[in-house]
């Protein structure tokens, strides 16, 4: 019963930190990155006054690292307690539910990645990111297609978290709730996707 009630708890908290902070710091990330459609001038003036906000490292690591933190440890402890039925049922809650984990590995690489290179190597030289340092990191093929498929694995972890957020604190109960739940967050995917790809091409 205590085993039941811990795993009850833990998908709450896990779920929580998947859509506030970390899935409202996806939506701000994104609108801020997109001063880059304003030139470099402007992105460049973005990042400054960003990094410029009083108690900026508390920010980052209080509201945004520990966080994800969290979710990650709270996301492999339920990831290796949970079970897996897409080979019995194949049903399309039970393959979003694979997809949830694989793109939850994705995007953990990818988001050390992206913070280690744009954030934590930019700080330990007492610089900030500028406009040029994202092209030249985005110049090669390979680059563009690893932060392609890591914007993309981000995206539909939030998108269909927010779904499966729903179902565990009970506000879509029905199947009829759940599938236009499952639509709007589709749709929250879709729009996504194409931003963060236009952010990419538009450092190319």
């Amino acid at each position: 019963m205590a085993s039941n009630s811990n795993y009850f708890w833990l998908r709450r908290v896990h779920s929580l930190l998947g859509i506030v902070p970390i899935g409202a710091f996806v939506f701000e990330h994104f609108f801020s990155n997109s001063y880059v459609f304003q030139g470099a001038d402007q992105f460049n003036k973005m990042v400054e006054n960003l990094q410029g906000l009083p108690l900026v490292l508390f920010l980052e690591i209080g509201l945004i690292a520990a966080p994800l933190l969290l979710h990650v440890i709270l996301g492999f402890v339920i990831m290796f307690t949970g079970s897996v039925n897409v080979g019995h049922y194949n049903k399309y809650r039970n393959w979003m539910y694979v997809l949830q984990r694989v793109t939850g590995m994705i995007a953990f690489i990818f988001i050390g990645y992206h913070v280690y290179t744009t954030r934590i190597s930019a700080g330990l030289a007492d610089q900030l990111i500028t406009y040029t340092d994202m092209q030249h990191l985005l110049a090669p093929t390979w680059a563009k297609w690893f932060y392609i498929i890591g914007i993309v694995s981000v995206i539909f972890h939030l998108s269909n978290g927010i779904a499966t957020s729903l179902m565990t604190w009970g506000i879509t109960v029905s199947q009829a709730a759940q599938r236009r739940a499952s639509i709007v967050c589709w749709g929250i995917f879709v729009a996504m996707t194409f931003w963060g790809i236009k952010i990419v091409f538009a450092f190319a």
